[in-house]
């Protein structure tokens, strides 16, 4: 391949796939990591899509950005693929991914960006005694399910 082709933010190279974080950063992943699994239970998923969605610097679009650049970069370097290479549930890769989209608030789109502002300005009025009524830990409430926020500027960017 000579040609780059670009997907979003994302890069696909000679070596695998880049972009670059806000601060200017290079983040590259070879060829290798593209064909690196993980075991969930009985099933294989693909490793970096799934450990993309903890970083702080990709916003949901740009991890669907990246769905495709993965793809695209599987079939054209198929032939580094591992022989011994499992069988890998792209449904269930995607399923995580899914569920780490339903718990974030992604500041990068209009909505989350919208509620974001809208907490900050509930916050910035609230008396102390709410405050502290708000720091209270419920033990019977499941917290796991609290929206993280995360995204950079440079999501979505050329």
């Amino acid at each position: 391949m000579k040609k780059k082709i670009k997907i979003g933010r994302w890069t696909i190279t000679n070596n695998g796939i880049q972009t670059t974080k806000e601060n200017n950063s290079p983040v590259e992943y070879s060829i290798s990591d593209i064909w690196s699994v993980q075991q969930k239970g009985e099933i294989y998923v693909y490793y970096l899509p799934v450990h993309l969605c903890s970083k702080a610097w990709i916003s949901n679009l740009d991890l669907l950005d990246f769905n495709s650049a993965f793809l695209v970069c599987q079939e054209i370097f198929e032939n580094k693929k591992p022989k011994d290479f499992p069988k890998v549930s792209w449904s269930e890769t995607l399923r995580i991914q899914y569920k780490r989209f339903s718990y974030s608030l992604d500041i990068n789109s209009f909505e989350g960006r919208k509620q974001y502002e809208y907490e900050k300005e509930y916050r910035a009025n609230l008396t102390m005694e709410e405050m502290h009524e708000l720091c209270k830990i419920d033990l019977n409430r499941d917290y796991s399910k609290e929206p993280e926020v995360y995204g950079d500027g440079n999501s979505r960017k050329n």
